[in-house]
């Protein structure tokens, strides 16, 4: 057994070599990155690999972190083993229900630390289980601040494994790479919808504010420069005629101008002049073609619309057995709706069934994903989905209803009586007593 002294001196004689390790891994990590413009995943590896070596761990990764639905998944890791078995013994997803400890660390900023895994076996046997399973003996973690998104660990630490300075410092690298990251790929989505591959793929969204998308840019329904155009648009993508003859167009959009036979067919060739003109500038493409019978769609282009994808995600969600599943199905589907069908015709009859159909939807799948979303006590997300659902449907008693439950549920009165109080404001006398006989259930 060390004496005293003893012991002081080995911990000192460890503080230093630890001093003089984080030195030797800090000089060699500005080696690999200062002035170099490797891609962020690049940089994110070799911060990895770094700290493998400072803690003599054999694996270190970024763990994606969601709070709400309760849910993680390695991101980006580097694997001192000789075969890397992360995919292997990971889900697609892995629940954080057992890991309360891990949660509250991610939640407040603070590192994670289990030296021992043996020591926790029977206090936390389900966060034991899962160390098992994951071949961890120990293990150190440490969330990426400000926004606990992700946290950094490493696994199987031999040596400083109560020195979280290093794993900070390398965490802070880490989040400006996963950042950059972020970025890139949200700048290739602003420029490049998931649904266009090629210069023949197209995706117009309807929702709110009309858009036109190919892999050259964006159309928007004020570059259109004309409410008309957006209208024979709008018409030709909901007609299931394969060709629309214009004065089919006119009767059902403009019947007004049906009063002079020359006008509508003049008029017409106009519009269907200027879009060309106005989709020259996104594409090589015709988006409308002109036949003997009349305009259709041109058939050689791949045109995907938003209320499609919508329809799509809808079935989808309803068909999917895993509750995970069908809530981003469902949140896919809420988050494509922007608003009313080309909200600069709302209440012109020849569109107002359509664009009543898809509200209605979009309020029934929106009160679906809220009820799901409270069966996981996500209530973040019930509070982000059931107010977005109330900016673009303040209508919507079901959105009020599951709102004022998730409040209820963490004990917060003082907000559920405010929300319940903006609902007596906004629905009609029926839906408010319709609201508070469900609650009252």
């Amino acid at each position: 057994m060390l004496s005293s002294e003893q012991n002081y001196e080995a911990q000192n004689f460890e503080s230093v070599q630890c001093a003089i390790d984080f030195e030797n891994t800090m000089n060699e990590l500005e080696k690999q990155l200062y002035y170099r413009h490797l891609p962020p995943k690049e940089v994110a590896l070799r911060v990895m690999e770094a700290a493998c070596k400072f803690y003599a761990a054999d694996w270190c990764g970024l763990i994606q972190v969601d709070l709400d639905l309760g849910l993680w998944k390695p991101y980006w890791w580097h694997n001192e083993c000789s075969e890397d078995k992360t995919t292997a013994l990971t889900n697609e997803f892995e629940s954080s229900e057992f890991l309360d400890r891990w949660v509250r660390a991610v939640r407040r900023g603070i590192p994670m630390v289990v030296s021992d895994t043996e020591l926790i076996r029977e206090q936390y046997p389900d966060e034991y289980s899962l160390y098992q399973r994951l071949g961890i003996q120990s293990v150190l973690a440490i969330p990426l601040e400000p926004r606990p998104v992700a946290l950094i660990a490493v696994r199987n630490p031999k040596r400083y494994i109560r020195q979280t300075s290093m794993l900070k410092l390398l965490a802070y690298v880490l989040l400006v790479a996963y950042n950059d990251s972020r970025m890139v790929d949200g700048l290739n989505m602003t420029l490049a919808p998931e649904n266009i591959k090629s210069s023949h793929d197209i995706f117009i969204s309807l929702f709110g504010e009309l858009r036109i998308y190919t892999s050259r840019g964006v159309l928007r329904e004020s570059d259109l420069k004309s409410p008309k155009i957006s209208r024979l648009l709008t018409y030709l993508l909901l007609s299931q005629k394969k060709t629309v003859p214009p004065m089919e167009i006119v009767q059902n959009i403009w019947p007004e101008e049906m009063e002079d036979a020359e006008v509508p067919g003049k008029n017409m060739k106009y519009l269907i002049y200027r879009l060309r003109q106005a989709f020259s500038l996104i594409s090589d493409e015709q988006l409308v073609l002109s036949t003997a019978f009349g305009y259709q769609l041109n058939p050689n282009l791949h045109i995907t619309t938003d209320f499609q994808k919508c329809d799509e995600l809808t079935v989808a969600a309803a068909k999917a057995t895993s509750v995970v599943n069908k809530v981003g199905l469902m949140e896919k589907a809420v988050e494509l709706y922007q608003g009313k069908l080309l909200s600069s015709a709302e209440g012109e009859h020849w569109l107002v069934h359509t664009a009543n159909r898809y509200h209605f939807a979009y309020m029934s799948t929106a009160n679906e994903l809220l009820k799901q979303l409270m069966t996981i006590h996500a209530y973040d997300l019930i509070h982000q989905y059931a107010a977005l659902a109330l900016t673009i449907a303040p209508e919507n008693t079901k959105a009020y209803y599951w709102l004022i439950q998730s409040y209820l549920k963490q004990n917060m009165e003082e907000m559920a009586t405010g929300e319940l109080v903006a609902a007596r404001q906004k629905l009609p006398d029926e839906e408010y007593q319709k609201l508070l006989q469900e609650l009252k259930k």
